[in-house]
């Protein structure tokens, strides 16, 4: 029964995305600019967030670093302040290195940042 639900849940969700993927090619006019106008404000909306991202790894790295310092005679809260500092490294690293790969990719193909270019068009039929 779960997997039916599952299954369900799925085709519910890849349905939710079917009238984007039916003007995909097309040029239809939203309120918003189009296609073109969402896909712009989701890339502002994630050039946002990352810097905020960087600011919680650092301040979980430095939370880590206050509970390492003031847990001196305890070494179950040293622990966990060392895990902290670990998990803290580990998501800015993680995320420093995303936002890199993702400005290298945008050079190499000459992707320009916060627009969203037309693709190749389709070829038509003539007549129709």
């Amino acid at each position: 029964m779960k997997r039916i639900k599952v299954i369900l849940g799925s085709l519910v969700g890849a349905l939710a995305f079917l009238p984007a993927l039916a003007f995909a090619q097309g040029n239809f006019n939203l309120s918003s600019g189009g296609i073109t106008g969402v896909l712009g404000s989701v890339g502002s909306i994630l050039n946002m967030i990352v810097p905020i991202l960087i600011a919680l790894g650092i301040i979980a790295f430095l939370w880590g670093v206050l509970r390492f310092i003031f847990s001196a005679g305890d070494e179950e809260k040293r622990k966990a302040g060392k895990m902290f500092m670990i998990y803290g490294i580990i998501g800015i690293v993680v995320m420093v290195s995303v936002w890199g790969l993702v400005a290298f990719i945008q050079k190499s193909f000459g992707i320009q940042s916060g627009t969203v270019q037309n693709g190749p068009q389709l070829p038509t039929v003539p007549g129709y």
